[in-house]
């Protein structure tokens, strides 16, 4: 087997599987489509301990390793990288449920060829080199609706354990651990599938989604959670979200940050839980380009006369979004204007633009039109999707 001189996209693959006590969970990896980039950052947690009597360190205390791994798709009609690490969640798709303690996955990077031109089927079937994480659960995740360029995904996931298959080498951990572990597949072929025929592509209606591919909502669709709402403090922006002509929106991001706590006990070195810690800031920004100004007002004395009638300069607003390609992304209905930032214009050259930050508390639902077991996503996922009403849509409003 020749060494490779690099590493580079075509010869790489991630792959994805929930993380239970159940064989049959842990051998249904499947491959992830559309991915970006992924990357992995291993810190070994050391706590320095000296002593009256010496300059020299007394010991240098290791404690439980943070594993991270970042990942970033295209929206491509396939089944999100939040839906898939977030699997094993049971009910409803809420933030909460979705990111219950017991809810893990795992995550597998195989390495292949450097004379493949896809992961596997052409030199060799199985990765030359293999790295498996388990326990990971997921610790921000966010969505870019750009002006130009693709709709994309990013994931953030973290957890305490890593292992590395090199060719056909056995992988034993060191003799100070004491045991043996093999990734799922000790020949490689954890890494679900490959691409063996080297021609992928995107599954969702207009193929890997841009601007073009959001569905906004008309006045008598504002309520079905197949439609995108954004706030009415939004120039052009009419009742219940609905967006007018007007109304010249460039781009939308959104994110959550998790913010998980590792619980620990006596008599374990590994936490027993990682939880979210609860509340949990959602934040969504939308850039305009404006033809008037961000036309919000701020008063330092925002009251009628009486001081029990305060009024506020802000309102609640629903914010939905919703893609050709399958994602539904429900922000609830309480997001409130955090900032209004408005530029550019210059005597350089270049439009003005306003971006108007919204945010709320714990309410971020993810669902997608290809969250269903056979593509790594819930097991009741295809009913979730069938009434999705439910989530996102009139059950909701």
């Amino acid at each position: 087997m020749a060494v490779n001189n690099r590493v580079y996209y075509a010869i790489q693959q991630v792959a994805m599987a929930p993380d239970s006590s159940a064989p049959a969970q842990h051998s249904s990896f499947k491959v992830v489509h559309g991915v970006q980039s992924v990357g992995i950052t291993t810190t070994f947690n050391l706590e320095q301990v000296f002593e009256l009597g010496q300059i020299s360190i007394y010991e240098n205390v290791e404690g439980t390793p943070d594993v991270e791994v970042t990942m970033s798709k295209v929206l491509d009609g396939y089944i999100p990288l939040y839906c898939m690490a977030t699997a094993m969640y049971a009910a409803s798709p809420a933030l909460a449920n979705r990111n219950a303690a017991n809810v893990k996955s795992f995550v597998q990077l195989g390495i292949w060829n450097e004379a493949n031109n896809q992961s596997a089927g052409q030199t060799d079937t199985y990765a030359d080199s293999l790295v498996e994480m388990s326990g990971l659960v997921v610790s921000s995740v966010g969505y870019n609706f750009p002006l130009d360029d693709n709709f994309s995904e990013d994931v953030t996931m973290v957890g305490n354990y890593k292992v590395w298959k090199s060719g056909t080498a056995t992988n034993t951990i060191s003799a100070d651990c004491g045991v043996t572990y093999y990734p799922t597949g000790g020949d490689g072929s954890g890494v679900a599938g490959g691409f063996a025929s080297n021609d992928d592509a995107p599954i969702g209606d207009g193929g890997v989604n841009r601007r073009e591919n959001i569905t906004f909502a008309s006045a008598t669709s504002y309520n079905s959670g197949d439609y995108t709402v954004v706030p009415q403090d939004i120039p052009g922006v009419g009742a219940n979200g609905v967006k007018g002509t007007d109304a010249r929106i460039s781009s939308i991001t959104t994110s959550v940050d998790l913010g998980r706590e590792d619980i620990f006990e006596l008599g374990s070195k590994l936490p027993y839980a990682k939880t979210v810690s609860f509340p949990v800031e959602v934040t969504c920004d939308f850039e305009v380009t404006t033809v008037s100004g961000d036309l919000i007002n701020a008063l330092d004395d925002c009251t009628e006369a009486g001081a029990c009638n305060t009024k506020q300069n802000l309102n609640e607003r629903p914010i939905r979004i919703a893609t050709c390609e399958g994602l539904r992304l429900w922000l609830g209905k309480k997001n409130k204007l955090s900032s209004v930032t408005y530029g550019g214009g210059d005597a350089g050259g270049g439009n003005s633009t306003v971006t108007y930050s919204y945010s709320n508390f714990n309410d971020f639902t993810v669902m997608h039109s290809g969250d269903v077991s056979a593509n790594g996503g819930n097991a009741d996922g295809e009913t979730a999707w069938t009434n999705r009403q439910l989530y996102v849509g009139t059950g909701v409003w």
